[in-house]
């Protein structure tokens, strides 16, 4: 069964799909850099960010910029959110390890029996040269005109 479209609707179809493939590919290029983002530590860099936004906000009201920048970034001033920042930029570091040391993956568990799969040839074909492109000589010229 063959369908028929007008033009107008072929064109639509076409731009369609090409803006489907667009959008796969955008969101599919968007959740690998946020997966590599959020696998080198960018989510703990954007808490400690906001942290320290807000504490530098807070202290720039009540003492000059240079003081706030100062308190901002001095471990005794430390808002409520870095403490715990740290603590779990640290817990992912350490669980890694933690885990290898414990649990062995299934994959790398010794087994006694080995597979050999030996090729074996299907059909025996004749090579034919004939089929061969040959690029040395430089491409066929066109017989000479007649004057």
């Amino acid at each position: 069964m063959r369908i028929f479209l007008s033009p107008r609707t072929a064109y639509l179809c076409r731009y369609a799909a090409r803006r489907g493939r667009r959008a796969v590919r955008l969101v599919a290029a968007s959740s690998c850099l946020l997966a590599i983002f959020i696998a080198s530590g960018g989510h703990w860099a954007v808490l400690q960010s906001i942290a320290y936004t807000r504490m530098l906000v807070e202290f720039a009201q009540q003492d000059s910029l240079c003081t706030a920048v100062k308190k901002a970034f001095d471990d005794r001033y430390a808002c409520s959110l870095c403490p715990k920042i740290r603590d779990g930029c640290e817990s992912e570091r350490k669980a890694p390890s933690k885990l290898g040391e414990t649990q062995q993956p299934e994959f790398l568990v010794e087994c006694g029996v080995y597979i050999c799969f030996m090729p074996s040839v299907v059909a025996d074909v004749a090579f034919v040269s004939s089929r061969q492109i040959d690029f040395s000589n430089g491409p066929p010229k066109p017989p000479p005109r007649v004057a």
